[in-house]
């Protein structure tokens, strides 16, 4: 039986795609973003680290203390608004990496049968 998706289906023969033409182009595009936000998702989380190693260093913690540890006189709240950018910016990525990784799987199903490869995302 031939496929709708292909022109030729014979067998030995590579087919030819016809229905989405452009589509290993936007699943590798998509793999892509997805590691560049996963980078991003692992930058993001080591912010705190770098913090501390920058006021450990004596610096001034990315602008938390102004005159390095032992000058210190920010509020008790310094801390706590440092780990909500923290967390609301990890969170935004986690949200878009979720959302990208299911639309990897959508794009993965409809691929003509012949050329679905096996993913490790699904």
């Amino acid at each position: 039986m031939i496929s709708p998706y292909h022109r030729s289906a014979q067998p030995g023969k590579r087919p030819e795609k016809t229905a989405y033409p452009g589509i290993l182009s936007n699943v590798t595009a998509l793999r892509i973003l997805i590691g560049v936000l996963i980078a991003a998702a692992i930058g993001i989380a080591l912010i705190p680290l770098a913090v501390l190693v920058d006021l450990h260093e004596g610096g001034t913690g990315w602008g938390l203390c102004a005159e390095g540890l032992d000058g210190c006189r920010n509020s008790y709240f310094a801390g706590f608004e440092l780990f909500g950018g923290v967390a609301i910016a990890l969170a935004a990525v986690l949200a878009i990496i979720h959302f990208c990784i299911r639309l990897l799987r959508w794009m993965e199903s409809r691929r003509p049968e012949g050329e679905r490869t096996r993913s490790t995302v699904g």
